[in-house]
């Protein structure tokens, strides 16, 4: 990469290390290096995509805007805490000592400040020629006024890892980084203050237990080794040797570990992009405001509107984020070592503003079930803390078919699982909207729709039960007991469930998909606006008045009273009925089929 250090401005004059001698041919499949942009640029083979080391001068220089970094405590080391013993030739000290001659790093970590694409950030990158990339005093101290200090600038964080864990010869103190820089996360947390991590070849150990995994966001370069055991150790326990990709980024994406896999000359315009999602305040003006007409629809049968809500071409919740969004941002599973695909989530910009979406996504097609598992509504919950810590508006769009009732989902905590979704959702700090844009049913529905507004798509349903399975207990047939069910749209406005129908164009969104999107975008960004313009305090209250005073009830006297006229109305009607089988007895030839004498 040459003259990338040049680009770089640090903050003292400490000696620069001499270019290491590079590669002719590719490592991984052996083609010429000689003469290729892309390898020379970014370290990248041409051909088959291989990503080779970056120093941290180099990967800093790829990351960030021309002449923008400085570097910040450089002077902060501890070489020998321990006074570790060793031999006399090649000691701890001496090791570390040679390591910075070599390496011209005074430790794994360097951190300092920059910007991605205009936006100042406070960076750290811990590079891998380093002793490994091992964590120890002088890199936790690093680290952790990186975060301290980002948090009194009210900067993002971005941290670029490749480390292999914990520096052994600096014992428990190098093992106790892990919290000392925990602790100064948190801080920098509670300042609703994103950070982002980037994953490179190879982050494992400790680190990926403990900082590395408590960032809002996780991108990790192609093929790179990921995880928290290192690979030898994973090779011993596997009885019969790992699967091909295992322990990759692409497997643990594929697992919902992290968020996405990058290729680094695409990187810097991803975080950039990211960045830029995060930075947006508030920028909803008052015309977006404008109410739309209300398209007047005549009320259909509940069955009919239960089918128009299951229809094939009915848009998807990806559908509509895609259209009502000009940028989002994907985040993937639970951290768990799933990512179910019922559930998307992530970070969009709907009309000036970031806001995070969580939406159900049910295949029309018959490809899947589109049953929400336990790692679909831990996405959620993971996705609405997010935006609830970050002060960003959430916005989750309804439509499934329940969730997952298998054995698999029970012993996988399904039950936890919704209920943390729920709760995550009642709690959330920031503005939230639920729209009911396809089928809502049961617990899944109700677990991502408890929000200060509930809107509902003109042809969607809200079920307790699916009218099929409710007629297979009651008396009647689906169509029957659907109409019992108060399930639509204008049923669930005169019950107070929901707050506004959203018109849909046509006979329905399935004819019009960028037109049923423009119609949903103009009300969510009304109630947004409008919510707004309440203080926080007293949102979060009016939203523990809505939900805890749902359905009326009766107090004291008026309950009594209630209780035994309505006892005494079932006595009464027990006693005409008993009467009126008795003559139907008697007069039987007299009576027509409904039993009433003729």
């Amino acid at each position: 990469m040459k003259g990338i250090r040049s680009i770089l401005r640090r903050g003292d004059e400490a000696p620069r290390s001499e270019p290491e001698p590079q590669p002719e041919r590719c490592l991984s499949c052996g083609a010429n290096l000689e003469g290729s942009r892309l390898y020379e640029r970014f370290r990248v083979c041409h051909a088959c995509g291989f990503h080779f080391h970056l120093t941290a001068q180099e990967r800093l220089a790829t990351l960030l805007d021309l002449g923008t970094f400085h570097e910040d405590d450089r002077a902060v080391s501890a070489i020998d805490p321990l006074s570790f013993p060793g031999s006399k030739r090649y000691s701890y000290r001496t090791r570390v000592i040679q390591e910075q001659r070599r390496t011209r790093l005074t430790e794994a970590a360097v951190t300092g400040r920059g910007a991605i694409g205009g936006h100042d950030v406070v960076i750290g990158v811990v590079d891998f020629a380093f002793l490994g990339g091992s964590i120890g005093v002088a890199a936790g101290e690093r680290l952790a006024r990186a975060f301290e200090r980002a948090a009194s600038r009210r900067l993002p964080v971005v941290l670029v890892c490749s480390t292999s864990g914990t520096r052994m010869q600096e014992g428990l103190l190098a093992l106790m980084q892990g919290p000392r820089i925990a602790v100064a996360i948190e801080r920098h947390r509670k300042q609703g203050l994103p950070y982002l991590c980037v994953l490179t070849d190879p982050t494992t150990g400790s680190a990926y237990s403990g900082f590395i995994n408590l960032a809002d966001v996780l991108i990790a370069e192609p093929n790179a080794l990921v995880g928290y055991a290192a690979l030898r150790a994973l090779e011993e326990t596997a009885k019969n040797g790992l699967p091909e990709g295992a322990h990759t980024s692409e497997a643990h994406l594929r697992h919902g570990l992290i968020d996405a896999v990058v290729a680094r000359p695409q990187l810097r315009d991803t975080l950039a992009g990211l960045l830029d999602l995060l930075d947006r305040q508030n920028g909803a003006n008052a015309a977006a405001g404008a109410r739309p007409g209300h398209v007047h629809h005549t009320p259909r049968p509940a069955w009919q509107q239960v089918q128009l809500s299951r229809h094939e071409n009915r848009p998807t919740a990806r559908e509509f984020i895609a259209r009502m969004t000009t940028a989002f941002f994907e985040l993937h599973g639970d951290r768990s070592g799933a990512d179910d695909p019922a559930i998307v989530a992530g970070i969009g910009a709907l009309d000036g503003e970031a806001a995070v979406f969580v939406g159900q996504v049910r295949p029309h097609a018959g490809q899947q079930s589109g049953l929400i598992g336990p790692a679909g509504f831990r996405k959620a919950e993971r996705a609405v803390r997010l935006g609830g810590r970050l002060g960003l508006p959430i916005v989750t769009l309804v439509d499934t078919a329940g969730a997952d009732p298998s054995l698999a989902a029970e012993e996988a905590g399904q039950g936890a699982a919704i209920a943390g979704c729920m709760a995550a959702m009642l709690t959330a700090p920031s503005p939230t909207i639920a729209v009911i844009t396809g089928e809502g049913n049961s617990e899944a529905a109700m677990a991502m729709a408890a929000a200060d507004r509930v809107l509902m798509l003109d042809n969607a349903v809200y079920e307790v039960i699916r009218p099929e399975d409710a007629a297979a207990v009651l008396e009647g047939g689906p169509a029957e007991v659907a109409e019992r069910l108060r399930l639509t749209s204008h049923d669930c406005l005169r019950l107070g469930i929901v707050d506004h129908t959203v018109p849909e164009p046509g006979e329905g969104a399935h004819t019009d998909h960028a037109e049923a999107a423009a119609l949903l975008r103009r009300a969510v960004v009304r109630e947004l606006a409008r919510l707004r313009r309440m203080r926080p305090k007293r949102r979060l209250e009016a939203r523990y008045a809505r939900y805890r005073e749902t359905g009326s009830t009766r107090g004291w006297l008026r309950g009594r009273i209630e209780r035994r006229w309505a006892h005494l109305q079932d006595r009464l009607g027990g006693m005409f009925d008993r009467a009126r089988g008795r003559a139907f007895g008697r007069r039987g030839e007299y009576a027509d089929e409904g039993g009433i004498p003729v």
